[in-house]
């Protein structure tokens, strides 16, 4: 057996979110210790993206994982379809031609999710060696429109700090709003940056953004106190909420 097929023993525990997983492999995945590589960039207070599970959104058109490079060992993949298409999610380690230094994509060790209907999700616990390995919709030719991307899994990939809780900013990354519910009051202004390479919008009744492509930012002030609920116009699973206060003394 080659180094890659025992790396990538990976659908037998493959299950579909209410449907359960192996119990020793899911611990194994958020409870495992990994130490610090010599050298290495860490986040002060950081974690290791493995930890619950690492996050990968599907859309239109792009693939969101939660990080880009995590460390060696059992990782649960926990998978969204947050768009209005079916898609599905497949991982291959690419492996590399030295005389042309091209991928040779043989697919004799893909890993694919099941097929996912809008607002499904699944998830796949495999157990990854060092590599670089590519993510990409199975679906269709969705690949060729944008939703495909690259995991490195090596010794010293970053832990990452949490986001700091902000009453005055949502960031999108993921395919979500984070955070999905922000509680502000009244006369505070609220931005919405994209962190996705995915276009996305701010929608409610209320107020609408301009549709935002990556780097793109939204601000609005609210002058009255109340519950906005807004989505984005362009992906409708992604649903978020503005709660405004009076401001205390008022």
């Amino acid at each position: 057996m080659t180094k890659t097929r025992s790396l990538l023993l990976l659908l037998a525990s493959a299950a579909v979110i209410g449907g359960g997983l192996a119990t020793g492999q899911a611990a194994d995945a958020r409870e495992s210790a990994v130490p610090t590589a010599a050298g290495s960039a860490v986040a002060p207070g950081g974690v290791d993206p493995r930890s619950g599970g690492l996050e990968i959104a599907l859309g239109e058109w792009a693939l969101s994982p939660e990080a880009r490079a995590i460390r060696p060992g059992p990782v649960t993949l926990v998978i969204t379809n947050r768009g209005k298409f079916r898609h599905g999610l497949e991982l291959e380690i690419r492996r590399v031609d030295d005389r042309h230094g091209h991928g040779d994509d043989r697919g004799d060790d893909d890993a694919k999710s099941i097929r996912l209907s809008p607002g499904e999700a699944t998830r796949m616990t495999l157990n990854l060696a060092p590599g670089v390995y590519e993510l990409e919709c199975f679906v269709s030719h969705h690949d060729e429109l944008g939703m495909r991307g690259v995991l490195e899994v090596r010794e010293d990939a970053p832990l990452v700090k949490p986001p700091a809780a902000s009453r005055s900013a949502v960031e999108i990354s993921g395919f979500a709003f984070k955070p999905a519910i922000l509680k502000t009051t009244v006369g505070k202004t609220v931005t919405w940056r994209n962190g996705d390479a995915a276009p996305h919008t701010a929608t409610a009744s209320q107020f609408s953004s301009p549709q935002l492509g990556k780097g793109g930012s939204y601000r609005r002030k609210f002058t009255r106190a109340g519950t906005y609920t807004y989505l984005c116009a362009l992906h409708p699973g992604m649903r978020g909420k503005v709660v405004v206060a009076n401001a205390a003394g008022r």
